[in-house]
Parts: structure tokens; C-alpha cells; sequence
């Protein structure tokens, strides 16, 4: 152990070199780990609460407007062995501000949903129904909550996203074990309870199944025969396929930024590891004379290293699992908004994300030193006592390294079939390729002002100081460049979003007001009463209306939307198609922008989509942009069916809202499209909030990575400051040097990094955008951002050269 002791004395005489090492990787582990958990946590809950609902379950039976009870009677009693369950759903909110969801079914014969409480039928509860609010909890959500048996509790129902809200009081009437489906924020009640509680007298909101293939077949069979008059079809659940599509975007950007984060924080530590290599040069020589092999000492080394990445990795999971926890919440607002309430927001943590975040912090750290180390050590002992103590440059490998980089982005560019893979490669490989030539185009500038420099004593010294001891810096710069071209193309990659979105609002909201019906208490979308349509139609301030509504539906097993609407002439305008026309006969439908790219659907392709009214096939005749869907979307024209809203054109549109409101009240939902556009910015700008915070970090890595690069290089350089105190040059001088430093490195970097980040930006709207969400965005150029960059890294630059010149000088 006297060698591993020698080689960790160096930390003691030198601090700063242990706490540079372990901030990149803290920091870059911390920012990998709350990504991945946040990302596992938003689809692990999805799954959970859509798992709550379906159980066993894999098929339902879920029409707009729901089911007679009557139905399932009918089903159950002639067909004794039907593997099914009656179900009505509400979705409320506690005191607290806490969503649950309120699960009706029959509790004495639980069908599919058997194993919410356990496998053996010893362990199923016995339920009482003696209160008309009593309801049941697990027994481990009960004691999490505080909530005893006898105990009652108010809830708000409804109220999501406009749906009406009215109070509700619920008593726990007892509880039970749960099986193997999460049961967090759950309650349930007995059927024949909830219609009352929810308002739904003799009504269904869903009918699950658990069938095999044959039996869905059969049983589809028999609803078209019986039941020809409804459009009864029954739907596969598959909860994990519809998590896959959960925030896709968002998760994606955070993915994207947790990996360049790690990026960030390696550089780093390999910036560290370099200068302990300089300073350790006679240490490793002494090694070797003493008797003890380069291989050896590598051995060693590698023990050193491995101490330091699990410390480093520990630290990033203990502060990452504490980041992902502050950020949860408003994740969950985030993708509530756009996908609707979730009742489960707890942070899960997940082995395999722990697993990875430790594989990558120790391999990482090990992979970016031990090439280095090993090069050192094939020198012989008097080379390595005699030679400098600056760090290897090695150009040409570096360059060729560049090239290589380079050549295969443009191979991915040129295969579109390398996929959503290939273009995260070409933003990857982008970034890490000028990254490379970063020192090659620092030293050809800083050797252009030093040839042209005038001014200060202090200024011309700083150009010169700086171009020598640009080796040493270099790794800094490097990742304090990949922190700003990221934040710059991902910005600007945003702001050609929000600006794309808001064009594309523009030219949809062509409507003078849109009416809706309040959402139900499940959440679903209301559907307008037939005699409110024709009441509505009537108004003779209505001069033209649309109906619409969007069906969930899918085309070779892959989710899409089913949107039909009446193709009037004035909404045709807002609908402005990229490539064929529109349709004219029944089974012609247009396909959204996503839809033809993500899935390869052509003009002229026939279609074949089931959803609640049954298979259709349909021909595509044009393409129209579409940002509402990254599922992808077919417009159809509007045959039959419930009416989800309507489009209305006025003369007067503030006379005819004003008449509605009075006439209707609160049984409708007024919009005009102005509050439309204005919710729907903000709902895309609650969702990017997590992405903009992370970002700020990953640049605040790269600041304390370029301040204590300036740290160690001034400890570095003490002899050499005391040689220029002793020229004359005072402290103050000395102290103006480095801040000189510090401001010209940072803004030459940032300089060099604009081209870089709108490169980046570039590929993430022309090529990542495309292959992952089938959009296209108009480039913005956003020059806030650049302005930002340019603004704050000589900032930051100079007040983290001032503070490493008042620990030096």
C-alpha cells in the first residue's frame, strides 16, 4: 500500500487538483443520474396508473360517451365465461393539491383486476358497502397517506383541463393487501357506488376484457351482431406501447443533455488527470529506479483512479437522485399538460439507471486517463525526470481523430436509414470533432493578436501567456466550448419550435371562437349534445361551423389519431398541404407531416386504421403540417358520430361568445383563438422549463471547470509569477494578467463557439427533429442566445481567473 499512499500524497499538498478531479465527475454523474431517473419515473408512473385501470386486462371496450349498463349484462349473462369488468373512472384532487384516481368496478368479482389484490383468493378483502361514500385503499397507501379506516376526506371531482369540478366527500371504509399493480393514489369503490358519487346513473365508462385473440375475434363478432347500431369495437391496452410516446421530445432533449453533461465533466477530470501528470513526473522516474516496473505502477495508477471514479460516482448518484427529486414535480406538470393529470409523481429509482450512471462514471474516467498514463510510462526514468512538465499535445492524433469524426457524421447524413441513432451521432460527433479543433484554431488566433497586439504591458504579456500555456488549458476550453455550442444549438432549436409552433397556430386558429364541452370527470373529452349542436347551428350570428373530433386509432400496431372534421372552405386555408390535394370521396383522407415521415406513408397509399368505429381502409391523397401530434394523424371529413367541438365564423364573434355564455353558461367551453394560442405557448414553454434549467447547469460545469483549469494552472505557474514580481511587474500587474487571461480565453471561445452551436442547431432541426418526430422547424437564428454566450463567458471567464489570482498571487 506505500506506493498507492505516495501516489495520493499529492492530493494533500495540492487540494485543488482533488476537488477538480471529483467536481467534473460529481457533475457530470449527478446530471446523468436525474435524467435517467426522471426519465424512468415519468414512464414507470405512466404505466402504473394506466396499469391500475387495466389490471390483466388487454382488451377494452371504452366509446365516446360510454356504455349502457345494460351491456354488460347482456354480455356477461350470455357468455357466463366472459373474463370482464364494468368500470367508471374520476379523476380528483385532495385538499393538498394531490391528484387520485377513483376506480368504480365490481369488487365481488374482480375479473381482470384480480391481481390489484393478490394472486391467492385468501388474500382478496372483504368489502361492506354500508356508506354510500365508502371506498378502499392498499393497506401501504393507506399508512403513506395517514388515513384510518372510519376517517373521511374532501376531494374536488374533476376539474381537469376544463372539466366541471364539484366537491366530494369520501369515507376509507377499510383496506387490503395489493397484489403485484402499484397502488399508489388509487381508490376504489364498488360499482354501484361510484355511479352515484360520479353522477352516472345506469352508465359505463369502459368495459375491460381479458381474451385471447380467438376470443376477441368471436366477441367482436357478436357485438357487430347484436349491436349493429353502435359502433362497439374493441381496442388492445397496452400501456408500456403508449408510455413509449410519453414526451418523447422532452425526453429526448434531457437524454441528449445528460450525455453531454458526462461529456463536460470528463473532459474534466482528464483535464486534472493531465497536470497530475506534469507535476508527477519525478515521483513516477523514483518509482521506477526504486525497482518497481512501468506495468506495476500502472497497476497502482489504476487504483487510483478507480478510488477516485467510485468516490467521483457516488457523490453524482447521491446529488443526482437529490436533483431528479427538486425536479420531479415540475416534470409531471410538464407532461401533464400535455398528456393529461397523472396521479402518480413519485420519484422511482431505478438499478439499472444507478447501474449505468456507475459503469459509465468509472469506465469513463478510466478510459479518458489510462491511454495517457500508459504513453508516460513507456518513457524511461531519466526522460521522464528531464522532461517537461507540460502535458502532450499529440496534434496530428488529435486532428485525425477530428477527420475520422467527421467523415462518419457525413456518412450517417447520407444514410437517412442509420435513423434516429445516426443523427444523435452527427450531433455528438459535431460537437466532439470541433471540440478537437478547438486549440488548433485558439493558437492560430492567439498568434494573429500577438502579432498585431498593442496596449497594456498586461494585455500583450496575457496574449503571449496564454499561447504558450495553451496545452494546459486546452481540455478547459474544450469543454467549456462543447457547454456553449450546446447551449446555443439547443436553444436556438427551441426557439425555431416555439417560433414554427406559433406560425403554425397562426394559420390553424382560422375560427372565430371554438366551443367544447367540459371534460368529463374521467378526464375524456366531452362530446356535444345533439340538441346543443342544432341549438349552436341555429344562432343566426353563426355565418359557418365545423365539427370536429380526434379518435385514438392504429395503423400496423403503431398508435395514431383519427381526427374527422366538415372541410369547409374557410378552415381549408388553415390546413395548407405540402404535397397533393385534398380529399373528395369517403375513403380519402390527408396524413399529417409526422405521419409521412416517421412512418413512411405516401400520397396515394392505401390505409388500413382500426379504431372505435371499426376497420376502414382509406386512400392518402396530401400531406399537411401538423405539430399538435408527434403519434402522426389522418383528417377524414366528417361522416356521423359524437361531435367533440365545433369551429364557428362570425360577423359579431364578441356578440355571439357574449349569447352563448348566456344562453349555456358553464356547460360549454368558450375559446377564442387568441386564449387558445396564448395557452398553447404556455403549455409549450412549461414544458421546455426542465431542459433550460439543465442547461444553465451544464454550463455552470463548464465555468467551474474553466475556473479551476485557471486554479492549477496558476499553482502551476507560481514559480513563473514570482520571476515577473521579481522583473518589477507588482502584484496588481500580476493580478491583471490572468484576469486578461481569463476574459480573452473565454471570448475567443465563445467566438469560436457560435459557428458551432448553429452548426449543432442545424442538425438538430434538419436531421434529429425529422428522424425522431417526423416535424420540420423553420430555422430562427435567435441571436439572444449568441449574444448570452458572448456576454457571460468573458464574465465568467475573468471572475474565475480573479478568484484563482487572489489564491496565487
Amino acid at each position: 500500500m506505500l506506493p498507492l499512499k505516495a501516489l495520493l500524497r499529492l492530493y494533500r499538498s495540492h487540494p485543488w487538483l482533488l476537488l477538480m478531479s471529483l467536481a467534473g465527475l460529481v457533475l457530470g454523474v449527478s446530471l446523468v443520474v436525474a435524467i435517467e431517473l426522471l426519465n424512468h419515473s415519468a414512464r414507470t408512473n405512466f404505466v402504473a396508473a394506466r396499469s391500475q385501470l387495466a389490471g390483466e386486462a388487454n382488451y377494452r371496450l371504452a366509446p365516446a360517451g360510454g356504455l349502457d349498463e345494460q351491456l354488460y349484462v347482456q354480455l356477461v349473462t350470455s357468455q357466463p365465461a366472459l373474463d370482464a369488468m364494468p368500470q367508471l373512472h374520476g379523476w380528483l384532487k385532495d385538499e393538498e393539491g394531490r391528484s387520485f384516481q377513483l376506480l368504480g368496478m365490481d369488487l365481488f368479482n374482480p375479473g381482470p383486476l384480480r391481481q390489484l389484490f393478490g394472486a391467492q383468493p385468501a388474500s382478496e378483502p372483504a368489502f361492506s358497502l354500508t356508506r354510500a361514500d365508502s371506498i378502499w385503499l392498499a393497506a401501504p397507501e393507506a399508512q403513506r397517506l395517514g388515513w384510518q379506516a372510519g376517517q373521511s376526506r374532501r376531494f374536488v371531482l374533476g376539474g381537469s383541463d376544463g372539466a366541471s369540478t364539484r366537491p366530494l366527500t369520501l369515507t376509507l371504509a377499510g383496506t387490503f393487501e395489493q397484489g403485484a399493480v402499484p397502488m399508489e393514489r388509487l381508490l376504489i369503490t364498488d360499482i354501484g357506488l361510484a355511479q352515484p358519487l360520479l353522477d352516472k346513473a345506469g352508465r359505463l365508462d369502459r368495459i375491460v376484457f381479458k381474451l385471447s385473440d380467438a376470443e376477441a375475434r368471436t366477441l367482436q363478432a357478436t357485438l357487430q351482431t347484436d349491436y349493429p347500431n353502435q359502433p362497439l369495437w374493441l381496442e388492445p391496452i397496452s400501456p408500456a406501447l403508449d408510455a413509449s410516446q410519453l414526451g418523447d421530445a422532452l425526453a429526448l432533449n434531457l437524454t441528449a443533455l445528460s450525455l453531454l453533461a458526462m461529456a463536460v465533466g470528463l473532459f474534466l477530470v482528464f483535464n486534472a488527470q493531465r497536470f497530475v501528470q506534469s507535476v508527477r513526473r519525478p515521483q513516477l522516474a523514483q518509482l521506477i529506479i526504486l525497482g518497481m516496473g512501468p506495468s506495476r505502477v500502472l497497476r497502482w495508477l489504476i487504483l487510483e483512479l478507480v478510488i477516485l471514479a467510485t468516490l467521483g460516482t457516488l457523490l453524482g448518484v447521491l446529488l443526482g437522485s437529490l436533483l431528479a427529486l427538486a425536479l420531479m414535480g415540475q416534470l409531471t406538470q410538464a407532461l401533464a399538460d400535455l398528456y393529461g393529470p397523472n396521479p402518480i409523481d413519485l420519484l422511482r429509482l431505478s438499478p439499472v439507471s444507478l447501474l449505468k450512471a456507475l459503469l459509465i462514471g468509472l469506465f469513463g474516467t478510466l478510459a479518458a486517463n489510462l491511454p495517457d498514463w500508459w504513453q508516460l510510462l513507456r518513457q524511461s526514468p531519466l526522460e521522464l525526470r528531464a522532461g517537461s512538465s507540460r502535458p502532450p499535445a499529440h496534434p496530428w492524433r488529435r486532428r485525425g481523430l477530428a477527420i475520422a469524426i467527421l467523415l462518419l457524421c457525413a456518412l450517417c447524413l447520407w444514410l437517412p436509414k442509420t435513423g434516429l441513432s445516426g443523427a444523435l451521432f452527427i450531433a455528438g460527433g459535431w460537437l466532439l470533432a470541433m471540440a478537437l479543433w478547438l486549440p488548433d484554431a485558439l493558437r492560430g488566433l492567439l498568434g494573429w493578436l500577438r502579432r498585431r497586439a498593442g496596449g497594456p504591458l498586461t494585455a500583450r504579456l496575457g496574449v503571449a501567456d496564454t499561447l504558450y500555456h495553451l496545452d494546459r488549458t486546452a481540455i478547459a476550453v474544450m469543454a467549456l466550448q462543447l457547454a456553449i455550442a450546446a447551449a446555443i444549438g439547443i436553444g436556438v432549436m427551441v426557439s425555431s419550435f416555439r417560433s414554427s409552433v406559433e406560425i403554425w397556430l397562426g394559420q390553424r386558429l382560422a375560427a372565430d371562437l371554438y366551443v367544447t364541452a367540459p371534460k368529463g370527470v374521467a378526464g375524456n373529452k366531452g362530446t356535444l349534445s345533439g340538441t346543443t349542436l342544432e341549438t349552436l347551428l341555429a344562432n343566426p350570428l353563426v355565418s359557418a361551423a365545423s365539427r370536429r373530433s380526434v379518435h385514438p386509432a392504429r395503423w400496423q400496431g403503431q398508435p395514431i389519431e383519427w381526427a374527422q372534421m366538415d372541410f369547409i372552405p374557410q378552415l381549408k386555408a388553415a390546413y395548407p398541404l405540402l404535397a397533393g390535394r385534398w380529399p373528395t370521396r369517403p375513403d380519402e383522407v390527408l396524413a399529417s407531416e409526422p405521419l409521412t415521415v416517421r412512418l413512411r406513408v405516401k400520397v396515394g397509399q392505401t390505409l388500413e386504421v382500426s379504431g372505435e368505429q371499426g376497420p376502414r381502409q382509406f386512400t392518402v391523397t396530401g400531406v399537411y403540417q401538423d405539430y399538435g401530434s408527434d403519434k402522426g394523424q389522418i383528417l377524414h371529413a366528417f361522416e356521423a358520430g359524437a361531435v367533440q367541438s365545433l369551429a364557428l365564423f362570425s360577423n359579431d364573434p364578441e356578440q355571439l361568445a357574449d349569447h352563448l355564455r348566456e344562453r349555456f353558461g358553464e356547460q360549454l367551453n368558450l375559446l377564442s383563438a387568441p386564449a387558445i394560442h396564448s395557452a398553447a405557448l404556455k403549455v409549450f414553454d412549461q414544458t421546455f422549463v426542465v431542459t433550460e434549467l439543465l442547461k444553465l447547469l451544464i454550463l455552470g460545469i463548464a465555468f467551474v471547470g474553466i475556473g479551476s483549469a485557471f486554479m492549477v494552472l496558476g499553482l502551476a505557474r507560481r514559480g513563473e509569477l514570482q520571476t515577473l514580481q521579481s522583473l518589477g511587474l507588482s502584484p496588481r500587474h500580476c493580478r491583471q494578467l490572468l484576469l486578461w487571461q481569463g476574459a480573452g480565453l473565454g471570448l475567443l471561445t465563445a467566438l469560436l463557439a457560435l459557428p458551432v452551436g448553429y452548426g449543432l442547431a442545424w442538425v438538430l432541426i434538419e436531421v434529429v427533429n425529422p428522424r425522431a418526430f417526423g416535424w420540420r422547424l423553420a430555422f430562427e437564428s435567435a441571436p439572444l442566445h449568441a449574444v448570452t454566450a458572448l456576454l457571460l463567458a468573458p464574465v465568467c471567464g475573468a471572475l474565475a481567473s480573479w478568484y484563482a489570482a487572489r489564491r496565487v498571487v
